[in-house]
């Protein structure tokens, strides 16, 4: 929401699963712009550190190294959750690691938002698309998914 001139935005302190990856990274980057105080989860399983060190030194960013699978107790305003495993070599090499992001991480994130009595917001990926048949895919786009392939167990 846009700010009336004279005006000063409450900086908020925003906590973003997944920091350290390409969608996590780049909302780090916009928030870091827009002046709020981020903290960010992430295991590194995907993740990069070099995605985010141009903020290192910042007060404004804190960085935690923690799996989503496991509680996680912080005083925040937001959360992002984009922490998971997305590309198809983690769902046939690591399907176990995979489910529990996207199911237990979640409902650790769910419990931590109500806790703090705060807003929530989960991503997904372009990974339920399956394998489409043309790109970019329009909003309108059903998608290619095989039900029994390697997209379906995201």
């Amino acid at each position: 929401a846009k700010v009336p001139l004279g005006l000063k935005r409450k900086s908020l302190r925003i906590l973003v699963t997944g920091g350290t990856g390409f969608v996590g990274s780049h909302l780090v980057d916009r928030l870091m712009e827009r002046g709020d105080s981020v903290i960010i989860v992430d295991n590194f399983f995907t993740g990069r550190k070099e995605n985010v060190m141009h903020h290192f030194g910042n007060p404004r960013l804190e960085m935690i190294r923690h799996d989503v699978v496991e509680p996680l107790l912080l005083e925040v305003d937001l959360i992002y959750h984009l922490a998971c495993p997305t590309l198809p070599v983690h769902y046939k090499f690591n399907l176990v690691k995979t489910i529990k992001s996207n199911v237990v991480g979640t409902l650790n994130m769910l419990s931590l938002a109500k806790g703090v009595g705060e807003i929530f917001f989960l991503t997904s990926t372009s990974e339920v698309y399956g394998d489409p048949l043309q790109h970019p895919q329009v909003t309108t786009y059903w998608g290619d998914v095989n039900p029994i392939g390697v997209h379906s167990c995201d």
